[in-house]
């Protein structure tokens, strides 16, 4: 019954993002962010995050929190599991309640079964190929292990179809892949078996969800530059239909005057079984410039000069269409974590280097 609950709150929601565009009246900015590591109060981007029992639970992440702008910052990445109760207006008292086996950021996080199932990421020692269930028991994190994937994997995206879990793309044993991997949770031991590649260019820092129950989608991302090419976007999108075993290609989202978005960076999370939100992501003309001709003062901009997206977006059976535009979520490598009482966006970076430790909540009509 809870999980029909969530699925009506959730068209609620999606009701009152597109009645209110997003505005000031549905968007409540949160107080409190986790602290009890040194360096995490600074905010982090690409963490694990998810909705165990009543429970907002963020996990890893990672920043630069010394000398974020100097060219010998180091980054760091963090292991705590974090947790605070989704009802409590507009402030979040974070607890930690338990630690990953290692710190991680920058890999992929799913709620099943009132749990929160984290795979692959990296950190300072390089790519890693884990899988994790997060369980929480007498206010406290149970760590478990899942079958690990069959390579190292990082900044790819995923989703849960059913009970298969997805994850694609990204860097893959230290590659950009077209390669997608699934796991059937109810027979966890057969292992992650290979689906067929997505078509097109490889696309890394991408964003996924399910559709209709049967199929897995993918957009956006970016190609990096080799073999004597320069960088590409994937600025539309591909989905893997499991009752055919075929991809099939997919029209881009585009703003509210025709032009094609960029949502690499973003961050995805389904609304019901046919409606996928998307929010945030680097800009596509920035980033390409950036990474194909980078420039020696790229840092040293204002955040606004970065143009990420803030546009808040929805897919669903009749294709795109823009709900929002907030430049309070307009974030890459921000987190969504939805709730009965509302969607909660965590962290994310504001501009290269600088990250958010804001927490913001869209409110249920």
């Amino acid at each position: 019954m809870r999980i029909k609950s969530l699925i009506m709150t959730t068209m609620t929601l999606l009701t009152g993002l597109g009645a209110h565009a997003c505005g000031a009246d549905s968007l409540i900015i949160m107080h409190g962010f986790p602290a009890d590591e040194a360096g995490i109060g600074q905010g982090v981007s690409a963490c694990f995050a998810g909705l165990i029992d009543d429970s907002i639970v963020m996990a890893g992440g990672c920043n630069f929190p010394v000398n974020t702008l100097e060219p010998d910052s180091r980054k760091k990445y963090y292991k705590g599991i974090y947790a605070a109760r989704s009802g409590q207006a507009d402030q979040l008292h974070w607890k930690q309640i338990g630690l990953l086996p290692e710190p991680l950021a920058y890999g992929v996080s799913v709620v099943c079964d009132n749990s929160m199932i984290i795979v692959g990421g990296m950190n300072g020692e390089g790519s890693r190929k884990a899988a994790y269930r997060i369980r929480i028991a007498d206010g406290k994190a149970q760590v478990s292990l899942l079958p690990s994937l069959p390579c190292t994997a990082d900044n790819m995206a995923g989703a849960m179809v059913g009970r298969h879990l997805y994850v694609a793309g990204g860097m893959m044993d230290g590659k950009a892949s077209c390669r997608v991997l699934c796991l059937d949770i109810d027979h966890p031991d057969d292992g992650w078996k290979d689906i067929k590649p997505f078509p097109g260019i490889m696309r890394v820092q991408p964003v996924a969800g399910s559709m209709g129950g049967k199929r897995f989608c993918l957009f956006g991302g970016f190609a990096p530059a080799g073999c004597g090419e320069e960088a590409r976007l994937a600025m539309d999108g591909c989905a893997y239909d499991e009752t055919t075993g075929e991809w099939v290609l997919l029209d881009g989202p585009e703003d509210d005057k025709g032009n094609p978005l960029f949502v690499g960076g973003g961050a995805s999370v389904n609304l019901g079984e046919d409606s996928l939100l998307v929010m945030g992501g680097v800009n596509k003309e920035v980033f390409l410039a950036a990474v194909n001709h980078p420039q020696p003062d790229y840092l040293t901009h204002p955040v606004e000069w970065y143009r990420f997206n803030p546009y808040t977006l929805l897919y669903s059976k009749e294709g795109w269409r823009v709900i929002g535009e907030n430049a309070a979520t307009a974030r890459a490598g921000a987190a969504l974590v939805l709730t009965e009482q509302g969607l909660y966006v965590i962290g994310g970076e504001l501009k290269p280097r600088v990250r958010s430790s804001s927490v913001v909540k869209y409110t249920v009509y």
